[in-house]
């Protein structure tokens, strides 16, 4: 019974942390990475602007509703006081499918730019989702980061009107 209560009071304190760190004024889940160019890089440390939108998305039939924000968001990216990051979240699947679904994507995303700023997310979903506080994967999720990566606030809709006006907010906050 004892160790039963032990197991209990730890997941719980795994889960209040968890839900601490997906709250505004919290960084986000640190994670390495790799952009579709190759470069390697720690999210959130390598920020490198004042202010962050961080596409998240899902699942490939995710992947047209993200493209749709980068475009109504890109136009007002101008890398050192804002840039806007897609970034997709994988389930890791191990480094031999990795290399395939990258590999993939880099074909999809031609512009080498662009694929400066995608920057696939291989992740393990029990630990990494609820770190971000991912509860809904039914639509993209955007996310206001300052430079350190402290979340300003968050979107989670396919784009309209109504959303695209919440997140210049946020990022004039």
């Amino acid at each position: 019974m004892n160790r039963f209560l032990a197991l209990a009071g730890a997941a719980a304190l795994i889960v209040a942390a968890a839900d601490a760190r997906a709250a505004v004024g919290a960084v986000i889940p640190e994670v390495k990475a790799e952009t579709l160019n190759k470069a390697k890089l720690v999210i959130p440390k390598d920020f490198t602007a004042a202010r962050n939108i961080l596409l998240f998305s899902f699942g490939r039939d995710m992947q047209p509703a993200v493209d749709a924000w980068d475009a109504a968001l890109v136009p007002s990216r101008d890398g050192s006081g804002l840039q806007v990051y897609n970034m997709p979240l994988i389930p890791n699947p191990g480094a031999i499918v990795r290399g395939f679904i990258s590999g993939g994507m880099r074909s999809v995303y031609k512009d080498k730019a662009l694929r400066d700023r995608v920057i696939v997310l291989y992740v393990e979903e029990e630990t990494y989702f609820p770190a971000l506080g991912v509860t809904n994967k039914t639509a993209p999720l955007i996310v206001v980061t300052d430079k350190a990566g402290t979340e300003l606030g968050r979107v989670q809709s396919n784009l309209n009107e109504a959303a695209l006006a919440e997140v210049k907010a946020l990022v004039a906050k």
